[in-house]
């Protein structure tokens, strides 16, 4: 990359009112990049996934667990990276890689540590598959459902976002391992799209009151929950979970930036006897092989399917994610550099 090129990055302008808008965030010019120092790597943009749940960490909120971003801080999130130089042994140029917490840059000079190279047996797969079903959302979406979730072939499941990047994964993964699985999504599209994935049964949450909907598609009730909603989603679900049955809280799209209280009925939880269980999924490290071998051979065998949505051009990666929140896109929500 020569030196004199400009590099941009997106950066948090202002604190959001209400709706995180696309003028919350500015595109500015980065500063010029350090040399590379031995154990180093300069790496290009390639591909940059958009997560919601950084809404949240956009506004200052004191009970939230985690410290607001700071006006002009770059935000972060997973990316798959084109080797540009290296003063690295793992690495040579023009090697793709994909970082978990890549900074929203053009480009940038990262330890060769903090890369996880793409192997030659999946570098014929499009890179989106790298940012999807093999990335961060398929390992979250797989940590939930199967090691926090524990879900079994009697298991009927209940997912929420179910066509998003971590739900649409979920749900594949549900019915791989023999579940029945109702999905939820927000348009005859989507529905259409969690049966093409898979699923047994899909609701349109804009045709009536979730509960109502959930019980005409689970009339014996759900033993597992896979939240990405929250709200009356999760609600419904309380209302719906069998004796025992298993929450798993993976996400909250409907609540961010909002305060307010817990579920209505979550005294059902104790008349029930029911296990709601949240996970972050950066906690789990030590799973990812696992996921990998299992994610590659559904991939390869036909039975995991990439769903995303692809802006091109960094400048677009704003509207991506304002995008992303309101439901505008179809899967994993994707800016191709």
């Amino acid at each position: 990359m020569n030196p004199q090129t400009v590099i941009r990055e997106v950066r948090v302008a202002r604190r959001p009112q209400g709706m995180v808008q696309a003028e919350d965030f500015v595109l500015a010019e980065a500063a010029p990049l350090p040399l590379l120092g031995d154990g180093q790597v300069q790496v290009a943009l390639r591909s940059l996934g958009m997560n919601a749940g950084m809404a949240d960490r956009m506004r200052e909120r004191p009970n939230s667990g985690h410290p607001a971003m700071a006006l002009g801080h770059v935000p972060r999130s997973d990316a798959v990276l084109e080797v540009v130089e290296s003063r690295s042994d793992e690495f040579a140029p023009g090697d793709l890689a994909v970082r978990s917490w890549s900074p929203w840059r053009e480009a940038d000079v990262v330890d060769a540590g903090e890369l996880r190279r793409i192997p030659a047996e999946r570098a014929d797969l499009p890179l989106e598959n790298h940012l999807t079903v093999l990335g961060h959302v398929g390992f979250t979406a797989w940590v939930g459902m199967v090691h926090v979730g524990q879900v079994r072939e009697t298991d009927t499941v209940y997912v929420s976002g179910a066509a998003g990047g971590v739900g649409s994964c979920a749900v594949q993964f549900a019915a791989a391992r023999g579940a029945r699985v109702i999905g939820s999504a927000g348009s005859p599209e989507k529905v259409a799209l969690l049966k093409e994935l898979g699923a047994d049964a899909a609701i349109d949450y804009h045709d009536g009151p979730a509960v109502e909907l959930l019980r005409a598609a689970a009339p014996d009730g759900i033993d597992l929950f896979f939240d990405n909603v929250g709200g009356d989603q999760l609600e419904a679900a309380l209302d719906t979970l069998r004796l025992r049955g298993r929450a798993v809280l993976c996400g909250a799209v409907s609540q961010y930036g909002r305060e307010g209280a817990g579920p209505r009925n979550y005294l059902r939880m104790i008349y029930q006897e029911l296990t709601l269980r949240g996970f972050t999924v950066t906690e789990h490290e030590d799973l990812r092989p696992a996921f990998e071998n299992e994610a590659a051979q559904l991939v390869r065998g036909g039975r995991l399917h990439s769903v995303h949505t692809v802006l091109n051009g960094f400048d677009r990666v704003p509207e991506a994610f304002c995008t992303l929140l309101t439901g505008g896109s179809r899967g994993r929500m994707i800016v191709a550099a």
